[in-house]
């Protein structure tokens, strides 16, 4: 929101009725979203009015939402890009995050699920305006940070975990390393030190009330006091973040594999998005520490970025 307007988001589907529900929900949101009903008028809408988010079906007639994006990470090589699906699209879907996309939810959704994603990249956007300062002749550096229970928002921790990556790595692939870091945190936090399950988040995503549920874990005693502590190491050559918690942990092993088959009925979306994002992710043998690494996109010299400045919201 550079100009003190609210963020332009725009909508494309096919579907009349999706279009309308998602404009009006965006409205009373505070967003400022348009609609478009195929990926040609998208491309249109987009140079037009560069919105914050594009929020996409991928089955589209004239355009599907895989060439959409390709076409508009043309023009604007940082937008963010989060995609619809139904059950089929996988070998797209999968195609489409490994070229960019932010993020993705499975038809039918939750509208409010949505607009948390939608806030959170709005949120990443606007610190990374704020304090968007990093000097490209950085060598290395390390980081320690410890965040006590209570704490909800960590945009602050991720951005300057992050400050110093236009140093390694290409300004398109910022955001989703930013929000694959601030998904393990959350996991850390939710999963890890108050012990929700996966069932137990989404029931209370889709009631509404998964505040509640976290501020209720928060004051048990069992979890009381627990605490998630961060380690961020950057070089020329490498990015690493190291999170543990003070859970129990669990059984990483049980994970499935990052293929198009397991994409819609992966649980915990975070740790499946950060996987694609990040070169590596690794736990340790009890499964309340994860290490993720993020490698030199090319050789890098230590004289900076192509593209160092942060994108404006619009």
């Amino acid at each position: 929101m550079g100009n003190g307007s609210s963020p332009a988001i725009l909508v494309v589907d096919d579907e009349e009725s999706l279009r309308s529900l998602l404009i009006h929900v965006m409205e009373n949101e505070g967003f400022r979203p348009f609609a478009a009903a195929d990926g040609e008028q998208a491309i249109k809408l987009f140079r037009e009015h560069s919105p914050v988010v594009v929020v996409s079906d991928i089955r589209m007639p004239r355009m599907d939402g895989l060439t959409m994006l390709t076409e508009i990470r043309k023009i604007d090589r940082t937008a963010a890009v989060i995609l619809m699906t139904g059950q089929g699209n996988e070998e797209i879907l999968l195609s489409a995050l490994r070229g960019g996309a932010t993020n993705f939810f499975k038809k039918p959704f939750n509208s409010r699920e949505l607009m948390d994603e939608i806030h959170r990249i709005v949120g990443f956007r606007r610190e990374a305006e704020r304090y968007g300062i990093f000097s490209p002749y950085l060598t290395a550096e390390t980081k320690h940070f410890i965040l006590p229970p209570g704490v909800s928002s960590y945009y602050s921790v991720v951005n300057q975990i992050t400050l110093q990556l236009p140093c390694l790595v290409p300004a398109e692939e910022m955001l989703n390393l930013r929000i694959g870091v601030e998904e393990m945190i959350t996991n850390a936090i939710e999963h890890g030190n108050l012990g929700i399950s996966f069932e137990e988040k989404n029931r209370a995503m889709q009631d509404g009330t998964l505040a509640e549920l976290i501020r209720q874990r928060t004051e048990e005693a069992q979890h009381a006091g627990r605490r998630v502590f961060i380690t961020s190491r950057l070089t020329p050559a490498l990015f690493e973040v190291t999170i543990q918690d003070e859970g129990k942990g669990f059984d990483w092993r049980t994970l499935p594999a990052v293929v198009p088959e397991n994409l819609l009925a992966f649980n915990g979306r975070g740790v499946l998005l950060t996987k694609i994002y990040f070169d590596e992710v690794e736990y340790n043998e009890a499964g309340n520490q994860v290490t993720l690494r993020k490698r030199a996109s090319a050789p890098t010299t230590g004289t900076g970025p192509v593209d160092p400045s942060p994108t404006k919201l619009r």
